[in-house]
């Protein structure tokens, strides 16, 4: 088998569902894409992402084409080094090509994603991550129709300001009780908070047993980082943002986190090789997957270290209710709170091809 080749769809904008604060939106719409890569079988990677990431993929498979194409899509390693030594790939871009090559593997070997990997488990729970609400009742509402619907355990996307931040906490655990697993994640415009900030943050989290901290500061400070995951009980989970996960060797020996964060659309490779970093080291390892993809979940039912799948909450307010009736086999989360892995072969996520058509606004064919 052989890769022939790339087709990037580029779908129409949608209104913003994540920031619902409008002056600290990076942008009053978002934008998503299907990236296709085709094989000489007629077997097909197919990967949903930003339109960003989609784009900067077209552009950068017609520099590299001629070490792409006519090569075996099961040689991930050797694709991947190629691009990244020669051509100085990001890893968010390496990230959609892996979970494509992933993909056309599975559909090979008619075996979802997860089996090829060593399956560990049959599901996980999910935890709900919330959007950044613009006021604390929408927060509370949210919290609440995660437990009724069986979640374990709830990520606040908050305001990232301290002093609103902290009694946003507050009235959430109070309105869902002790049982419910507490999460916070500080990173979005306008934070990072401060130092100061962040123990302020930290030592109320503390008070409320959260169970994690996340990227309270900038990543680059390392000192401040290791003060925060010695001073507090929380444990302190970095970082989502880095360019290169060597990046995370530094944090590693300066004592920076507890949990090492996998970065949204890192390839389920790299996935593997962060894990298995954090394990070596101690440390806890919880990928992302904020926008309802199946290829952390993949990774999540091959893994001894990882406990949760990330979806997007309120329900519904992401791929589905963006694009409906494009996106077939979304994750769901069942009423225990546990997601299950996909049972169809790859990574489980097919499109509506003739549905996605009617939304598409550019093709690229790199």
């Amino acid at each position: 088998m052989k890769i022939t080749g790339l087709t990037v769809h580029i779908f129409q904008p949608r209104p913003d569902v994540g920031q619902e604060v409008k002056e600290w939106q990076n942008s009053p719409t978002h934008q998503n894409g299907v990236a296709v890569i085709h094989t000489d079988q007629g077997i097909d990677g197919v990967v949903a992402t930003g339109a960003g990431h989609a784009r900067q993929l077209a552009n950068l498979w017609k520099i590299a084409r001629e070490h792409i194409e006519g090569q075996d899509p099961l040689d991930r390693g050797k694709i991947e080094d190629f691009l990244i030594r020669r051509f100085y790939w990001p890893m968010q871009v390496r990230g959609i090509l892996d979970h494509g090559l992933w993909d056309i593997a599975g559909k090979l070997f008619n075996l979802p994603v997860y089996r090829l990997l060593g399956q560990t488990r049959e599901k996980v729970l999910a935890y709900g991550s919330t959007v950044h609400h613009d006021t604390d009742e929408k927060f509370v509402e949210t919290c609440l129709a995660c437990k009724a619907h069986g979640f374990k355990a709830i990520k606040l996307h908050p305001y990232c300001v301290a002093d609103m931040d902290i009694p946003l906490a507050y009235k959430c655990r109070k309105a869902v009780g002790d049982d419910m697993v507490f999460m916070m994640d500080s990173l979005i415009y306008p934070g990072h908070y401060t130092r100061e900030e962040a123990m302020r943050v930290g030592r109320a989290l503390d008070e409320l047993n959260f169970w994690w901290f996340e990227d309270p500061i900038e990543k680059r400070d390392l000192e401040g980082l290791a003060w925060l995951t010695r001073e507090l009980k929380v444990n302190i989970r970095a970082a989502d943002r880095v360019e290169d996960p060597h990046e995370y060797s530094y944090m590693i020996a300066n004592k920076c986190m507890d949990i090492m964060a996998g970065p949204m659309n890192t390839g389920i490779t790299e996935l593997i090789k962060l894990s298995a970093l954090a394990e070596m080291n101690f440390l806890g390892f919880e990928p992302h997957d904020y926008s309802g993809g199946t290829a952390s979940l993949h990774f999540l039912l091959a893994s001894t270290v990882a406990k949760y799948y990330e979806k997007a909450v309120p329900l519904g307010r992401w791929y589905e209710s963006s694009y409906p009736g494009v996106y077939l086999d979304p994750v769901l989360v069942d009423k225990e709170g546990y997601v299950h892995g996909p049972k169809k072969p790859g990574l489980g996520f097919e499109v509506d091809w003739k549905e996605a058509k009617k939304v598409t606004e550019q093709v690229f064919n790199a």
